[in-house]
């Protein structure tokens, strides 16, 4: 009889938890909440594959959707820090 009161307070504290995540959600501004990006569904896909065999492409490669995004990024970091050294102005017109 044990085993049917457990299961029934681990459902209620499930419950609990559960309602207040939505109500968390519901107050949580929607700013960042898009779901995954293209990317990381790309990435997903590409792991998918790997593992199951249907490609044999090096793991970086699998990966690269995932550190895609880094190197964009440190890309115009680098060309800010170019446009700067040649002008000698900030990318956003102020000297």
């Amino acid at each position: 009889m044990t085993d049917c009161t457990d299961s029934q307070e681990a459902t209620k504290k499930a419950r609990r938890v559960m309602r207040r995540y939505i109500k968390f959600m519901k107050r949580a501004p929607m700013k960042g909440r898009g779901g995954p990006s293209f990317l990381s569904l790309l990435a997903l896909l590409f792991i998918g594959l790997k593992l199951t065999g249907h490609i044999d492409w090096s793991w970086w490669w699998v990966l690269s959707p995932l550190w895609s995004r880094i190197l964009i990024v440190l890309l115009i970091i680098a060309a800010a820090v170019s446009f700067k050294k040649k002008t000698g102005r900030n990318p956003s017109g102020e000297t």
